[in-house]
This record gives structure tokens, C-alpha cells and sequence, in this order.
């Protein structure tokens, strides 16, 4: 919404009339108060006398010339005693600006600064525009009227006879300029030069100037000529001495002795204005009436000095300015940031200078912006604010730490386990049984000390397992050490004949030495040989399914067991078999046919293998694309349980438990029942777990090697997509929509919270039956939380 302030002053007195929206207005009447002209002039003696002697430049002799780009009046010859200049100016400021300002604060102003108040906190409202006649209140400095929030006061002439060229969008790439430098009697422009082209990536800037022995009239048609080029201009920039005077809109000086009126100019300014001229900035003294002329004749916005400027004060305010046109400020925004610059950072030096710059601005135009190209227009609004930076970077930070990413998963997996169960989605079954050995079993054999294990035992499970018809036997016991060579000859002996009488696999498990360059933990010779059997990692990596693919490790007993299990079920005679009479290793041998055999097309998954991303991951700490073990599945579609002891008592029964007859075609596992002595092999049970059971307890080793094997044997691989990438993702996406919809957000806050507890709805859906249907698993708390607090500013600033 734009808003009119329009002051005439008449006799002694003022009318203020504001205007906005659809005929909405307000007037008030007040008396100009009498001394705030002679104040004005007070601090304007105060102004030209600090500006022409505390900061004289170092002139040549005779005579020096001033400073000032104004022409100076006749001086007198007579020595005047030395003044505190500064002292005075300072003191004639505060002394107009207060007078001013209580002036803006009577009561019959009340209503109208109210509306003020209420515009500057709208932040849809970009500027005040003010119109004041006659010129001599247009001198105040009426850009320090504090109403509330900072919001740029930007002027406008009274009369405004030309419209001006509808122009949303500004030249890409490079902007024109045409700099024009006057003359240069007690000027210096190398700092104008210097900061013009300190931005040549963005500026095209071309000079036009008086140069010596040059006919006048030669340059007059030299620089008319450069102003209406048919390439047109963005920028027009005079630097020099220029002048008020009515009747001409204002004139600039060109050269030593020589002036132009703007009315002169103003054919070739329209030209100039057709072919695209957006700003012109006059960087010289008292520019109130060019300013005026410029907006008549339809051009977008001029930023004049409304009294003389000090040519180290124009260099300065140069300097400021394009330095922010350079950060793709808007004029309107980067002349308010230079005022306040020579303000706070400037006042000892350059006192008052402040208060000079004015921006006039055709009441229908755009702020004009130096547009950069495509890409970097792109950039730009894609830059993240401080409050994006830092929820991002919070979030993201706290998303790598491994005790927030185990609770996360456990809550995560937790969900699915209920989504399962609700929507009787529950996965496909495996052939697995879990043979296991547990207190009672331990009792019932009179084990003093069941670590290690008594090979007795196995051996006796082990010639069960066969008479059952067991195709595939895991045992996920270290068979390192010898202790009892008599049982375990007995269950060498087993192995043997369940190998020779039925082609039986077994696979054995082995373990990394914890000594330091130790090597592998693996099954002591005098129980069993490789070349008639397989070894597996027996490592758990929490959560994880252990992959293959890891340089220098062996093969994961799951993986290991899976394969064995699809060997067996799918023999053919040019296939790999357990043979006693073997010189070579079982697992060479299975590799090489596996490779032969399923090159590019293997059954067991691909994602079995150590991804790239997984692998350098591990780097940073973490599991990128690393499968999960999935426990939202219920144990009973992953494996079924027998006790040892009753698969040695009474086997029949033990198998009519779970459903089965015989154990051909099943993959059957020795396992450690959780008894005290192997305490390092149990885990808390996992949340999903706990849904299933009912109730808390202990996950062994063995059943996560069977949620292996069945993930193996089923392809069953749940991807889980980074907490940092789709924080990342969630930070794109939220940006996106503050582009897109933030300006819907704040005008409906209430429904926008509707619209995202929908989309937090429909997320949450999609995540869940993504995991069931495309084995993916969507993070969806840090992400959501990423968003909601991205998007939080744009529902609480309307709320308020």
C-alpha cells in the first residue's frame, strides 16, 4: 500500500494531508512555529562555515578555490577572527532538530502520526511518500521524522506532468552509466572513479566530460548526445558544481565558466527516459529544483543534495552507496543504509552531512535495483536469512550424533511396528529356526561351565539337526579353542557325517582378535575344515545389517547362510557341494561359481554390498545408506524358536510347536539362549520389540543374525535415507515455499497451520508405506521440525 504526505504551507500555517489505500485521508492544520526558518539558516551559516574553512582542501596559491561543489559567492579581504566551527554545528543541529521535532509531535498531529505508526510496522508498506511546498519547507530535513519502525521517506514534487515508463523488471547482467564529470574547479573525481569502477563486474560505465582546450559547444552536443544513446541507460551520474535555480529545473556546471539548465537537457533526458533510465544521481550541491525538474519530466527516481556537499563528504556518500547498489540493494534502501552510515560512523568528521541526501521518486515507480544475471538473481533469494543458518546448522549438527540417531531410528522403527500390526502388513515369512541353547538346556546336561560351550553338546545338536534332514546349519558359537578332545572329536565326527550322508552345509562363525594386528578368531582345525565348510563374520553392528565388501574381513555369517541356504535349494550337478575329499577352500570355490554363475543378476541382493556413500561415511562417524536391521517385523515371520533341550528330548514335539515336520528346506541356526555367561552377546530389546512382545527384555546375537538372514534370504534391505539429507532437503523445501507462498503464510496463518498439519499428516503416511512397499526409510521428526521452525516467522509475525 502507498501513502501520500502532502505539507503546504500557507502564511503561518500548515496543512498536513495524508492519503493511502482506496480514498482513505487524513488532514490537520497546525501553526509553523516562527523561529524553525531562522533556525534553519542558523545551522546552515553553522553548515557552509565548517564545510568552507574547517575542511578546506590544501589549495594552490592564489586564490584557493573552494571545495564546496557549489559556486562560492565574492569573499571578503578582511580577516575574520578563527571560529569553532564545529563546535557551532553540532550545537545549531540539535538545537533545529529539536524544535523541528517537537514541532511533529503537537497533539493535532496525533491521529496522523498514528496512521504512520501503523504503516511503518506493515511491513507490505515500502515507503512515506512527501510532497512540501513551498521549496523553503522542502530544505527541512524531514527524513529524521521518527514515527516507529524505519521506514524510508522518499520525496515527491508537487507537480508531475509526465508519466513514468512501467518498468518492474530492470536490465540483467550489467548495468549502463553514463557518469558525467563538470567541472572540476577545486574538485578532485579520482575517488569517484575509483569507487565507479571498483564495481565494473556489475557496472558498464561509460565517462563523458569537459576536456581542457575543448569548444563548449562541442561538449554540450557531446554529452546531449551520450544521454539520449539509443542502447540507453540504467544510471545517469553528474559529479561536480551544480546550482538551484527555478525557471531552468536546476543547472549543472560543465565546464570551467560554462552551465547547462536541465530544461535544456530535458529532450534528450525523455529520449533517455523511453530507452530505459531508471536513476540519476547528482553528487553536487544544492539539487532540490533538478531533483523536481528530473521527476516532472517522468523520470523513475533522483537522489539529490538538497544543500552544498563538501567534495570529501561526495566522495564518501559515493563510496557508501555503491558499495550497497553493488549487494543488489534497492536505491531507496541503499541511500537510507548511507545516511545512516555517514550518521553513526561518520557525524565527528563529516557533521550534518546526514541530513543533505534526498531521494525524489516518481509517485508510480519501483525502487530501481541493480539486477543481477540469471543464476545470481537465483542465488540471491535463495540465500539463507541468520535464523535459516542457524536451524539448519543446529539441526544438522544435532542429526550426526549417534546416541540422537539410535533414539530417532528406535522411535522411528517403533512407528512402523504399530503401522504393521494396524494395517496387517507384516512382511514375508523365512525358512528360519533358531535352535536355542538356554539355562534349562544347560542344566538338564549338568554344565559346570557352559563358556566355552560344550562341544559334547553341539555334537549331540548337530546329529538331531541331520536326523531331522536339516539342509543348512548355523553355529553361532567361536570354536577356537580346543578343551576336550574327546567331544570334540565326537563333533568333528558329526559335521563329517551330516557332510558325507547328506551334503550338508555348515556355517561356522570367526571373530576379529581384539589385540592389536592379532589375526581372525577362527574355528580350530581339529573340529572342522574350510575346505568342507563356510565362516562367517559373527559381528552385530547395532541396528545395522552387517555387509560384505569391507577389504580384509570375511564375508558376514548371515550373508554367508543365505547363500548356502540358495545353493542348497537350487543344486544343480555343475554346482557347489560340501566334499569331504576337497583340497580346496568351500568358500573359493562358492565365490567363484557365484561370480560365474550370477554375474550382474545375483539373487541376493545388491544392496548386500558396501556402498560408496556407506563406506566413506564411516569417516564422519556415520551409517549413510547402511540397511537396518528391520525389527518392526514380528519375530514369528522371521524365525521360530526350539529349545536345545527339547530338540534332543523330544524333537517331534519341539518341531510340532512351530508348525513343521521336518526341517528340509529350512535354514537352522545353533544359537546362545541368553544365559548369564554370554551377557556380551545380549542387547536391550529394541522398542519395536518390546510392541511385539509385549514386554521388555533382551534381543541375543542369534536372533539379530536370523533378522539378518531373513533380510538376506527375503531381499528384504530397508534403505534409511540420511537425518542430515533430508534436514537439507526440508531446509530446500521450506525455502521454496517462503519464495512461493510467504506472503499467503502471513496474510493466513491459521490456515497455513491447517495446510502444514496436513502435509505432517500426509508425510508421515507416505514414510510409513515407503518403508513397507519401497524398503526406504523417511526420517521424518528432524525434518519436520526443520521446516516447522523455518516457517514459524511467517505465522507468528501476522499473528501478532
Amino acid at each position: 500500500m502507498t501513502y501520500h504526505l502532502t505539507i503546504h504551507k500557507i502564511d503561518q500555517s500548515c496543512l498536513f494531508e495524508l492519503a493511502w489505500g482506496k480514498g482513505q485521508r487524513l488532514t490537520a492544520s497546525l501553526a509553523f512555529p516562527t523561529g524553525l526558518l531562522s533556525l534553519y539558516e542558523t545551522w546552515r551559516r553553522a553548515y557552509l562555515g565548517y564545510y568552507k574553512q574547517s575542511l578546506q582542501l590544501p589549495p594552490p596559491p592564489p586564490p584557493p578555490p573552494s571545495s564546496l561543489r557549489g559556486r562560492p559567492g565574492v569573499a571578503g579581504q578582511v580577516a575574520a577572527p578563527a571560529t569553532d566551527w564545529h563546535s557551532q554545528l553540532v550545537q545549531a543541529e540539535a538545537r533545529l532538530l529539536s524544535e523541528f521535532h517537537t514541532w511533529l509531535k503537537h497533539a493535532d498531529l496525533f491521529d496522523l502520526r498514528e496512521e504512520l505508526r501503523r504503516m511503518a510496522e506493515d511491513t507490505q508498506n515500502q515507503a512515506l511518500f512527501l510532497t512540501c511546498t513551498p521549496l523553503d519547507l522542502a530544505r527541512l530535513p524531514w527524513e529524521t521524522w521518527e514515527f516507529g519502525a524505519q521506514v524510508p521517506m522518499v520525496r515527491s514534487p508537487a507537480t508531475v506532468r509526465s508519466a513514468t515508463a512501467n518498468r518492474k523488471e530492470f536490465r540483467r547482467g550489467k548495468a549502463r552509466v553514463l557518469a558525467i564529470l563538470g567541472d572540476d574547479t577545486g574538485l578532485d573525481f579520482a575517488q569517484e572513479r575509483h569507487a565507479l569502477n571498483a564495481q565494473r563486474r556489475l557496472l558498464d560505465i561509460h565517462y563523458v566530460g569537459w576536456q581542457p582546450g575543448e569548444n563548449t559547444a562541442a561538449l554540450k552536443t557531446r554529452i546531449c548526445e551520450a544521454i539520449a544513446d539509443p542502447q540507453g541507460w540504467d544510471v545517469l551520474f553528474f559529479a561536480g558544481h551544480s546550482n538551484e535555480a527555478a525557471l531552468l529545473d536546476g543547472q549543472i556546471s560543465i565546464a570551467p565558466h560554462t552551465a547547462i539548465a536541465i530544461k535544456e537537457l530535458s529532450p534528450y533526458l525523455r529520449k533517455a527516459q523511453q530507452r530505459g533510465l531508471q536513476f540519476a544521481l547528482f553528487n553536487s550541491c544544492s539539487g532540490l529544483d533538478i531533483a523536481q525538474g528530473l521527476v516532472n519530466l517522468g523520470l523513475s527516481q533522483v537522489a539529490v543534495m538538497r544543500e552544498p556537499i563538501h567534495n570529501e563528504v561526495a566522495q564518501v556518500f559515493l563510496e557508501q552507496l555503491v558499495q550497497r547498489l553493488a549487494r543488489y540493494e534497492d536505491v531507496q534502501t541503499a541511500l537510507l543504509g548511507t545516511c545512516q552510515f555517514l550518521k553513526l560512523e561518520q557525524n565527528l568528521t563529516y557533521p550534518s552531512a546526514y541530513l543533505v541526501p534526498s531521494l525524489y521518486r516518481h509517485p508510480e515507480s519501483v525502487p530501481y535495483q541493480i539486477q543481477p544475471t540469471k543464476w545470481q538473481t537465483t542465488l540471491h533469494r535463495w540465500r539463507p536469512t541468520p535464523w535459516e543458518a542457524t536451524v539448519v546448522g543446529a539441526i544438522g549438527l544435532l542429526s550426526l550424533l549417534p546416541i540422537v540417531q539410535d533414539s530417532l531410528l528406535s522411535q522411528r522403527v517403533w512407528a512402523q511396528a504399530v503401522y504393521r500390526r494396524v494395517t496387517g502388513q507384516l512382511g514375508q515369512a523365512s525358512p528360519i529356526v533358531l535352535v536355542s541353547i538356554d539355562d534349562r538346556t544347560i542344566q538338564e546336561r549338568g554344565i559346570r561351565d557352559p563358556s566355552p560351550i560344550d562341544r559334547g553338546l553341539l555334537a549331540d545338536v548337530v546329529t538331531q539337526l541331520g536326523d531331522l534332514d536339516a539342509p543348512v546349519v548355523g553355529i553361532d558359537y567361536l570354536l577356537d579353542r580346543p578343551i576336550d578332545a574327546e567331544a570334540e572329536a565326537e563333533l568333528r565326527q558329526a559335521l563329517e557325517q551330516g557332510v558325507e550322508q547328506a551334503q550338508r552345509w555348515f556355517v561356522l562363525v570367526t571373530k576379529r582378535n581384539r589385540n592389536p594386528g592379532a589375526d581372525w578368531l577362527t574355528t580350530h582345525p581339529t573340529m572342522a575344515s574350510f575346505n568342507w565348510s563356510l565362516e562367517g563374520d559373527s559381528r552385530v553392528p547395532w541396528w545395522h545389517v552387517s555387509l560384505r565388501g569391507r577389504s580384509g574381513r570375511p564375508l558376514p555369517f548371515s550373508y554367508q547362510l543365505a547363500i548356502a541356504h540358495h545353493l542348497s535349494q537350487n543344486a544343480t550337478p555343475e554346482g557347489p557341494r560340501p566334499d569331504l575329499q576337497s583340497q580346496t577352500s568351500l568358500e573359493a570355490i562358492v565365490e567363484g561359481y557365484w561370480q560365474e554363475a550370477y554375474s550382474g543378476r545375483a539373487p541376493i541382493s545388491q544392496r548386500a554390498n558396501l556402498s560408496i556413500p556407506a563406506n566413506l561415511s564411516r569417516y564422519l562417524y556415520q551409517r549413510w545408506l547402511h540397511p537396518i536391521l528391520d525389527f518392526s517385523l514380528p519375530p514369528d515371520r522371521v524365525y521360530q524358536t526350539i529349545p536345545a533341550w527339547q530338540l534332543l528330548q523330544n524333537p517331534n514335539q519341539g518341531l510340532q510347536d512351530i508348525g513343521l515336520s521336518t526341517l528340509d528346506g529350512q535354514v537352522v541356526m545353533v544359537i546362545a539362549g541368553g544365559y548369564d555367561e554370554v551377557s556380551d552377546d545380549n542387547w536391550p530389546l529394541p522398542a519395536a520389540l518390546v510392541h511385539w512382545h509385549g514386554q521388555s527384555g533382551i534381543l541375543t546375537g542369534g536372533q539379530a543374525h536370523a533378522y539378518m538372514t531373513h533380510h538376506y534370504l527375503t531381499d528384504h534391505l530397508v534403505m534409511p535415507i540420511p537425518d542430515l539429507w533430508m534436514v537439507l532437503a526440508a531446509a530446500v523445501g521450506s525455502k521454496a515455499i517462503a519464495l512461493g507462498f510467504g506472503q499467503r503464510i502471513r496474510r493466513h496463518p491459521i490456515r497455513s497451520r491447517w495446510i502444514f498439519a496436513g502435509g505432517v499428516t500426509g508425510y508421515g503416511w507416505l514414510c510409513l508405506q515407503l518403508y513397507v512397499s519401497g524398503l526406504v526409510l523417511l526420517p521424518w521428526s528432524l525434518p519436520l521440525l526443520t521446516t516447522g521452525l523455518l516457517l514459524l516467522p511467517f505465522t507468528k509475525e501476522k499473528a501478532q
